[in-house]
């Protein structure tokens, strides 16, 4: 019944202003219970009847009435006012008129002690009988006096009594309706705050679930709006976030099956159609048959270049590829680059130059390390011409860290393509690449770049065409490893 969020506001709600509505009546209880707050308003009460009273009767006086006239007057005015009319003989105390026809009369009887409020009438006879009176049959009145004045009538006290209210019946009258109209407008006002929090909140979560249906079912391009309440926001922040994550996750691995299709494709109907050629005896002469045969060994060679990428990047993206964590000296890891690629930068005609500044120590994975340098070099030797110039530098970072830059002199690559050339399988000279000895997969960059993150790094391109491309990557300082033994500090 009070499973939706509406219902469940309003209960919340409805909770609060009860027990707020409860603890406010026990106080107003607690001040109903003490004299002064639950006598003196009905004592006041009765002084405005009195002295409307005595005006009457001093009228009456005037007139020359007689004593059943002011008598009538009197139950007529009680039975109006809703009291007790009493006239008291001042000099020894007695009733002498008692307006209350039904159940005990007061007429004959001497009126007893009459215990005084807290707070006094400061305008009355202090000799006069105001305040409580405990009446023969045990019940309590609340009596004030009027002093009556001229002839006979100034040996008579005007007495107006009421029941003294017990305490519940004080609260009733006077506390009851008030709270009672106060908890209606609270139950109204909840109800319209509950209706209008649970619209902004209720909303955006559906909105949540309908986008997070089309999603299930394949439709991956929903953003929600960022609106409601803060927390609400948060919410479709993170779900746009994940969204986004998600499309390009799914355009990443549409792209990387049409692209490993395409890629091993190529090789494979080269390969399937110079061995046709070699076995239904097309290529006769010994050219044509080494030509079929060495096609046969690069496309195979590139075939297994692209699977042991796709393998390396396969164990990049499902946390299986370990870093070891030694200390690595920059200068020599170029120096060692430099001996490695030093015949193919020959035979290209291409100068090679290292030029290490003094750098800190850094904490990585050697081998992993020269991977991506080897990789970066290996590009830069392919898109340079005869002539052109490769070099590796490697100077402090103003970030405390290092830098590691790969410069060459060669085509250079459109800054319209420089953002994307770490995509995976994305190549930006297509025909270059075509004509080129050795294809590109277009997985290097993208390995490099993992390499480097993998290591807490960043890398950067830069480049113009026509003037060269420039690599720089950025690696942090890192602690050296603990000891055997020894915990590291957190």
């Amino acid at each position: 019944m009070f499973r939706s969020l509406r219902s469940r506001l309003l209960i919340t709600y409805l909770s609060i202003i009860a027990i707020a509505l409860l603890l406010m009546a026990l106080a107003l209880l607690a001040i109903s219970a003490t004299q002064a707050s639950r006598v003196l308003p009905t004592l006041r009460q009765l002084s405005g009847v009195a002295q409307g009273t005595r005006r009457e009767l001093a009228r009456l006086l005037e007139q020359e009435a007689t004593l059943p006239e002011i008598r009538e007057t009197l139950s007529e005015t009680a039975s109006e006012q809703g009291v007790r009319m009493l006239l008291l003989n001042r000099a020894n105390g007695l009733v002498v008129f008692d307006s209350q026809e039904e159940g005990e009369n007061w007429t004959g009887t001497r009126l007893g002690d009459v215990i005084r409020p807290r707070e006094e009438f400061t305008n009355l006879d202090p000799s006069l009988p105001i305040g409580r009176y405990r009446a023969p049959d045990g019940s309590a009145w609340l009596v004030f006096p009027q002093a009556l004045a001229g002839g006979t009538a100034s040996r008579l006290i005007l007495l107006i009594a009421q029941p003294e209210p017990t305490v519940l019946q004080f609260f009733r009258e006077t506390f009851f309706r008030p709270l009672c109209f106060a908890g209606l407008i609270a139950f109204l006002l909840s109800l319209v705050l509950a209706a209008l929090i649970a619209r902004s909140v209720t909303q955006p979560l559906q909105r949540l679930a309908t986008a997070s249906e089309a999603i299930a079912q394949g439709d991956y391009a929903q953003q929600l709006p960022l609106s409601g309440p803060e927390e609400v926001q948060k919410v479709a922040g993170s779900f746009n976030s994940m969204a986004s994550q998600v499309a390009t996750t799914q355009q990443v691995q549409r792209d990387f099956l049409t692209n490993v299709s395409h890629d091993l494709k190529t090789p494979l109907t080269s390969i399937r159609g110079w061995s046709q050629a070699l076995l239904d005896g097309t290529a006769t002469d010994l050219n044509q048959q080494q030509r079929a045969a060495g096609i046969i060994y690069d496309e195979a060679s590139r075939m297994e270049r692209m699977v042991a990428q796709l393998l390396e990047l396969a164990r990049i993206d499902s946390g299986q590829l370990e870093l070891a964590h030694e200390a690595v000296d920059l200068q020599q890891l170029l120096t060692d680059i430099e001996n490695s690629f030093a015949l193919q930068a020959q035979e290209k005609g291409v100068t090679l130059k290292v030029e290490a500044q003094p750098v800190p120590l850094i904490f990585g994975d050697y081998d992993r390390l020269s991977q991506a340098l080897a990789n970066l070099v290996d590009n830069a030797l392919v898109h340079t011409e005869e002539g052109g110039e490769v070099r590796l530098r490697s100077r402090p970072s103003s970030t405390d860290g290092v830098e590691i830059m790969i410069q060459d002199t060669g085509s250079g690559i459109p800054q319209e393509e420089l953002n994307r050339i770490f995509e995976r399988f994305y190549q930006v000279d297509k025909s270059r690449a075509t004509s080129s000895s050795r294809r590109s997969s277009g997985l290097g960059l993208s390995i490099v770049k993992e390499l480097v993150e993998a290591h807490g790094g960043r890398i950067e391109a830069n480049s113009q065409v026509g003037l060269g491309s420039t690599f720089t990557i950025y690696l942090p300082i890192n602690d050296p490893p603990p000891r055997r033994g020894e915990r590291r500090e957190k």
